[in-house]
């Protein structure tokens, strides 16, 4: 009887911690469902370690008038700075590897002055975006206090940080090899575009590697591909100076009001083209496009309207355009205007021409942007 007593007070004892147990896992489950473990500034210690990770924390509440959405979002992005600013100052203060960093500032500011025709570029690190950094939120349901947490692994990063430049220079080799392309061609505007767009990118690049530098005491050569990078910059550096010019353009213009020479309309066209950076030559065999332009006046009629006597002129131009490198006509037209004026045909002629000059210059520019 007595062991009978004995074991049944046991086992209420084992329901009983059975039953706690199970309350606690519960209660615990349910806060873990309203709440997140880095909400807490001790777990966030504990779990992200600065030795481990860049983070950055943002809290408080949606202002007047203002959305969830549109305040959770703020907190996001005061989060993400404040994590960049933390890799910003490591990358400022860091100074591990002052060899590498050292080469990557030579060949920064070498690469900046070679290519100063192309203004823009990336300048600090903190305009970069940072590959694998996290960002999460979360509102108390009971406050509406909004708190946003951004955090990367440093190892994370690294390995980020070498793909990212991985793939920008794989981008920057094609790149340059479609430059090539243009320029073989005859296409140096196009040719200008792309190597424009490739500067800040290679200038990202240079952000990158500083970086790595910085959060990767490991960082060689070859994780920062610094061969690599020197040899396209040297190649991007060689174009840019090919480039600087433009198009070298020859113009045999014979244009004519009546008897008389109109030398303004070659004046126009230079002018027009001056514009887009293109250089004009006196050889034909010097060019990469040549402009060919034969414009004649013509009169056309006179109206009386009581005393006012009015004259109308036409201007004709034919017009071709020659690619050099291929000797393609690329473009061959006739194009005609009206010109009026009260004086006298000359005058009407030259008002055609106003009008005309303008229509022969886009004409030139659309076909040799192609």
């Amino acid at each position: 009887m007595i062991f009978e007593i004995v074991s049944r007070m046991n086992n209420m004892k084992i329901k009983n911690l059975l039953l706690f147990l199970f309350w606690v896992v519960t209660i615990n489950f349910s806060f873990a469902q309203t709440t997140l473990d880095w909400y807490d500034q001790d777990f966030r210690r504990y779990a992200y370690p600065d030795s481990e990770y860049f983070t950055g924390y943002a809290e408080g509440i949606p202002m007047v008038n203002e959305r969830k959405e549109v305040a959770v979002q703020r907190l996001k992005d005061a989060a993400r700075v404040e994590a960049l600013s933390t890799i910003r100052v490591h990358v400022k203060n860091n100074s591990t590897n002052n060899s590498l960093s050292q080469t990557l500032h030579t060949m920064d500011g070498t690469f900046r002055q070679s290519s100063r025709e192309f203004q823009s570029s990336t300048s600090t690190s903190i305009d970069i975006e940072i590959p694998g950094l996290q960002i999460e939120s979360w509102q108390d349901p009971n406050t509406g206090n909004i708190a946003a947490f951004a955090y990367v692994k440093k190892s994370t990063l690294i390995r980020q940080l070498e793909k990212k430049i991985t793939v920008a220079l794989t981008k920057i080799e094609m790149s340059l090899e479609q430059v090539d392309q243009l320029i073989a061609t005859g296409q140096k505007l196009q040719a200008r575009v792309i190597a424009e767009k490739a500067v800040p990118q290679m200038n990202e690049i240079g952000e990158t590697q500083k970086i790595l530098v910085a959060v990767d005491v490991d960082a060689t050569d070859e994780t920062l591909q610094l061969a690599e990078t020197k040899i396209y910059q040297q190649r991007l550096t060689s174009i840019i100076a090919q480039l600087k010019n433009g198009l070298n353009i020859y113009i045999q213009a014979n244009a004519t009001i009546f008897t008389s020479e109109y030398s303004a309309l070659k004046s126009a066209i230079q002018g027009h083209l001056s514009k887009l950076g293109c250089s004009f030559v006196s050889n034909e065999a010097d060019s990469d496009w040549t402009i060919i332009i034969d414009a004649k006046a013509r009169e056309y009629s006179t109206v009386s309207t009581g005393s006012v006597k009015s004259y109308f002129t036409y201007v004709d131009a034919n017009i071709a355009i020659v690619k050099t490198v291929t000797a393609q006509r690329i473009y061959e037209n006739m194009i005609s205007e009206k010109g009026g004026h009260t004086h006298n045909y000359e005058q009407a002629a030259r008002d055609a021409y106003k009008y005309l000059t303008p229509k022969i210059c886009t004409i030139i520019e659309e076909q040799i942007k192609q």
